[in-house]
């Protein structure tokens, strides 16, 4: 493994360690459902911020997966 894969692998990993942080952050940054529904009455802007949590972790994942391949080679450069 030279240094430009090891470089690359290294990247991946930092995107896997966002993409996890984005979602602790969303779980420890929204409030239980339940005083949600109590406050606001109705639960779809939970499900809302919640499915763009989601979408970002699972962008972060996927953009992870490219840059691992990129990095060794199985995508062609």
């Amino acid at each position: 493994m030279n240094q430009g894969t090891l470089g690359w692998i290294v990247l991946g990993v930092a995107t896997l360690v966002l993409s996890a942080g984005a979602l602790i952050f969303g779980v420890n940054l929204l409030p239980p459902a339940e005083s949600m529904q109590g406050k606001l009455g109705t639960i779809a802007p939970l499900i809302i911020t919640w499915g763009m949590i989601w979408i970002t972790v699972v962008s972060g994942i996927g953009l992870a997966i490219y840059i691992f391949a990129y990095g060794t080679g199985k995508i062609r450069r």
